[in-house]
């Protein structure tokens, strides 16, 4: 039950915090600068442009509710239904902060600063398994047709659309660009946030004395280890490559034990988007 209730917490202010900070970065950097989000965002701040007496919060709301009806009678469950209430939070945050000022100085500054904030707004509501709705249910309700379209491919091309319009409707072909360099910022600040802040690597280390420095991370590093039979394709030898997933902290001590047992291994650093077991497991 304390389980439940903390969960129900941390998804309330991850979520909450995510929607009002997406929605500000809106506001502030992208409404007044003609510059459009991705997804269903995007169409609605393009419709709120062209019909002002529409806000951009309803006009989001509205287009995502035939997909969220379409959603719950094909998929249904808690995720759709958690969907929506973000989704409708986030509509609301959305027209209820338009009392906050707009930058409108430089334009690719105003693209640069809405994505690294909207990004890392998504990036708090996905960091919790959840939605804010738009593409990402669109794209699962395509997949249920076409199991073989790639989710992130239908995202892509939802937003490229996006991207056209926005020069359409602006009327200015700089209004495309900037709204590209929006989404792909966005983009790559929530891969960072989610994938590419890992504590985490896996070492590959290719040696004959594959024995003793097993051996050595089990007993001196507490890390357990896969041996994997290999052949070099030039020599056609066959070797043993140990396998191990360590801490960032721990390569340096590994990396200094194994010359100690052979000069010659041949070690390799791999940074892992993410490490699921024991030792491993996220506080």
């Amino acid at each position: 039950m304390k389980n439940k209730i903390r969960e129900a917490f941390l998804d309330i202010i991850f979520c909450g915090g995510g929607c009002i900070l997406y929605s500000a970065a809106i506001r502030v950097f992208a409404e007044d600068n003609g510059i459009a989000q991705g997804g269903v965002t995007g169409v609605a701040m393009l419709i709120n442009y062209l019909f002002e007496e529409i806000p951009i919060g309803m006009a989001s709301l509205i287009l995502n509710l035939p997909l969220f009806v379409l959603a719950w009678k094909k998929i249904g469950g808690k995720f759709i239904a958690k969907s929506f209430l973000i989704n409708v939070f986030l509509s609301v945050s959305i027209d209820a902060l338009s009392f906050l000022p707009s930058y409108t100085g430089d334009k690719m500054l105003s693209s640069i600063f809405c994505g690294v904030l909207s990004g890392g707004a998504m990036a708090l509501i996905f960091v919790r398994g959840l939605s804010s709705g738009g593409t990402d249910i669109l794209a699962k309700l395509i997949q249920l047709k076409k199991p073989h379209f790639s989710m992130g491919r239908l995202i892509l091309f939802a937003d490229f659309l996006v991207v056209i319009s926005a020069g359409i409707v602006y009327r200015n072909a700089e209004s495309a660009m900037y709204s590209l360099v929006l989404i792909f910022v966005s983009s790559y600040v929530i891969d960072k946030i989610l994938f590419g802040l890992t504590d985490s690597r896996t070492l590959m280390i290719i040696t004959d004395e594959y024995q003793k420095i097993s051996l050595g991370i089990m007993s001196e590093m507490g890390r357990g280890v896969s041996i994997i039979n290999v052949e070099g394709a030039y020599t056609g030898k066959s070797k043993r490559m140990l396998m191990c997933a360590v801490k960032r902290n721990e390569v340096s001590k590994i990396a200094k034990m194994i010359p100690e047992f052979d000069e010659n291994a041949f070690t390799i650093v791999l940074p892992s988007s993410e490490i699921i077991g024991e030792g491993f497991n996220k506080k």
